[in-house]
């Protein structure tokens, strides 16, 4: 039996899958947002955790992306300096 390799990119994707309760609909739209960037991933993960105002969880991720976005702000006004 052959070993499946799975890429960083697929991690981070199944990692989405999985935090959103295989949600597809809101696992489509965090894989959007987080692309296969790792600080995005960190930090969406972070925010999605904090994020308890909202109910279901496409709403949940929807706000959870526009705190990771707010959050970003802050790592490119490093670049900035």
């Amino acid at each position: 039996m052959s070993e499946v390799t799975v890429t960083p990119a697929q991690q981070i994707r199944l990692n989405l899958l999985a935090s959103l309760n295989y949600d597809t609909a809101a696992a489509a739209e965090a894989i959007k947002f987080v692309g296969d960037d790792p600080l995005k991933y960190q930090i969406f993960i972070n925010q999605l955790s904090r994020v308890t105002t909202e109910n279901g969880l496409v709403a949940r991720t929807t706000k959870a992306i526009k705190e990771s976005e707010e959050a970003l702000l802050l790592f490119d006004a490093e670049l900035g300096s």
